[in-house]
């Protein structure tokens, strides 16, 4: 039996100047090794270069199609777990490949993000132009499913 595959027409839905960012950014981006080899590799944790002389935090499990990219809100949502409940972070790693970032500038618990620090106050459309640079960067493959918390649902719609 021959899978259908659905052709989804985005380019209603961005305007000019982020697609053309989308496509420079990966020609541009010098590549961190341990980046480039994250998607092919399974479990990543760690800086990847996203071009500008930046670096962002991503942790990446488990394999599958399509990627769930967690985005969170101002609290580390998606590794908190109450006594010996699991996190989504782990659940979601059971049957796909799940990707969460520390967005520049948002703490993490008391410590600062792992991601370098960018001038504030920064936009929602700031921090979807850094997921975007930052999935490019890590050659993390389309499709993705973004899963937004709080503050990290407008940063997902966008």
């Amino acid at each position: 039996m021959r899978r259908r595959q659905r052709q989804v027409n985005w380019a209603p839905a961005v305007s000019l100047g982020a697609r053309v960012f989308l496509l420079v950014v990966p020609l541009l981006t010098p590549l961190d090794p341990a980046a480039a080899h994250a998607a092919e590799s399974g479990d990543f944790a760690g800086l990847v270069d996203i071009g500008g002389g930046r670096k962002m935090y991503l942790e990446c499990r488990g394999s599958g199609s399509p990627l769930v990219v967690l985005v969170r809100g101002s609290a580390e949502d998606w590794n908190i777990a109450e006594k010996q409940a699991p996190t989504v972070f782990a659940e979601v790693a059971k049957f796909t490949r799940v990707c969460a970032y520390d967005r520049p500038g948002t703490p993490v618990g008391e410590k600062p993000s792992r991601s370098d620090p960018v001038r504030q106050p920064t936009t929602a459309k700031d921090a979807a132009s850094n997921l975007h640079a930052l999935l490019s960067a890590a050659k993390e493959p389309i499709p993705y499913v973004t899963v937004g918390h709080s503050y990290g649902g407008l940063v997902a719609k966008l």
